[in-house]
């Protein structure tokens, strides 16, 4: 007969499965004594009381006991029952509970509908079926050889730039580019476009300081640049927020600006892809790619959640960043970055791109017509953005978001206005009026 006590601590329990006895035991144990049922110094039944209160073999609870004993649960002495192994102090505090950290949408985000999931799919079952056994390694930290070729060939052709393999460098995204490059250059103090990317800001925000320089019609004023600034970063091709599209004038002033001073000019490629052929000039990194670190991602030409973007640096540059990726997470996903180069190779990237261009194209036609004839939109049609320059930025901020499309208030001197998205303006019937 099973011990009044063994009675009582397998009573909660619930019946004893058919398989797997040892493990569904010691499962049941560990419960116990992290919930203080089994308080630390309290003595366990006798391993033949407690095999008979389960209907299990005596040498089931033995092992069971022994292994609690080697993982510190227990303490067990010759001829005395098990005991609870005490607990000193109370232990860290207790962490809040789990919270969803991802933002909510955001006027640069892409249109998820308009993922390419066949050419993504297909992609992917090449990328898989060409998996080498040095491919399932520890990566290349920065970056596949594959794509960092490939990248090099498409941002070349497309964007008019010189680029070579050795030049590319792989991340998780622009924000991660830009972690890595405040990290490898020798400066603490960065200019930033006012108004600008929040997001860009509060990520250099954590390891340098953000100069805010104004913004004109051309974009970022080189004149106005603070003298203790080591780095500038801008967005030439689809200044966010304003849409701005950097002249060749500024482009050059800007090269020259920093190229005297010995400055870093970071250029976040935003939107670039998305713009009608044409429309946007080559990379400023074509101008002097021994002062530019160009970034760029898919976040906005296919998925933010792919994490996928690239750093062109000069030689010098791609070393240091390929040291401190060997000194901290050795790289990026190598079947996301093969199935992106077989994206890129078979051209179903760039066909995604044309079909992208022209929906995006059509919305900003839709919204212009919604917003008239009270506002407008400002700079060339370019991306999943657009600017409306308002000095009343808040109530249309307020009638968009009742119309659930994701806007953003700029409150800034120069340039009142709102943010919008044209990403998701997808509404052909009826779609609602602002102006």
């Amino acid at each position: 007969m099973p011990s009044e006590a063994a009675i009582r601590l397998v009573s909660q329990w619930g019946g004893t499965p058919p398989g797997a006895k040892a493990g569904w035991l010691r499962s049941r144990l560990v419960g116990a004594i992290r919930g203080r049922v089994l308080a630390a110094g309290a003595a366990l039944p006798g391993a033949r009381d407690l095999a008979a209160a389960l209907g299990v073999s005596r040498g089931t609870v033995d092992a069971v006991y022994t292994q609690l004993t080697d993982e510190g649960f227990l303490l067990q002495e010759p001829r005395r029952r098990p005991t609870v192994a005490s607990r000193p102090g109370s232990g860290p505090a207790a962490l809040a509970p789990p919270t969803s950290a991802a933002p909510p949408p955001t006027p640069g985000r892409p249109d998820p509908a308009l993922f390419p999931h066949r050419a993504w799919a297909a992609a992917s079952r090449a990328a898989f079926q060409g998996l080498t056994g040095a491919d399932l390694g520890y990566p290349d930290p920065s970056g596949h050889p594959r794509l960092r070729t490939v990248l090099a060939d498409w941002l070349t052709r497309t964007r008019g730039m010189s680029v070579s393999p050795d030049d590319v460098h792989v991340t998780g995204g622009v924000s991660h580019a830009l972690w890595l490059i405040a990290h490898v250059l020798d400066t603490d103090v960065w200019a930033v476009e006012r108004p600008g990317s929040t997001g860009s800001a509060h990520v250099l925000g954590q390891m340098v300081g953000c100069r805010p320089v104004r913004i004109d019609a051309g974009g970022l004023i080189p004149a106005e640049i603070p003298d203790d600034a080591g780095a500038v970063l801008v967005t030439p091709s689809h200044q966010y927020p304003t849409g701005t599209l950097m002249p060749a004038e500024r482009r050059r002033s800007l090269v020259d600006a920093c190229r005297d001073t010995g400055r870093w000019l970071v250029e976040d490629d935003y939107d670039s892809q998305l713009a009608a052929p044409g429309l946007v000039p080559a990379a400023v990194q074509a101008l002097a790619p021994d002062t530019v670190v160009l970034v760029g991602s898919l976040s906005k030409l296919l998925a933010p959640g792919l994490r996928l973007g690239w750093i062109v640096a000069p030689p010098t540059v791609a070393v240091r960043l390929r040291e401190l990726r060997q000194q901290t997470d050795l790289g990026v996903s190598v079947l996301t970055q093969l199935t992106a180069a077989q994206l890129i190779e078979s051209g179903a990237l760039d066909r995604h791109l044309g079909n992208a261009r022209i929906a995006y194209a059509q919305r900003r036609e839709r919204l212009a017509a919604a917003l008239a004839p009270r506002w407008s939109l400002s700079g060339p049609a370019i991306g999943v953005h657009a600017f409306v320059p308002t000095s009343a930025g808040s109530r249309l901020a307020t009638a968009f978001a009742e119309a659930r499309i994701p806007a953003v208030t700029v409150d800034d001197e120069f340039w009142p206005g709102v943010v919008v998205s044209v990403a998701a303006y997808t509404v052909q019937d009826h779609p609602p009026r602002f102006g």
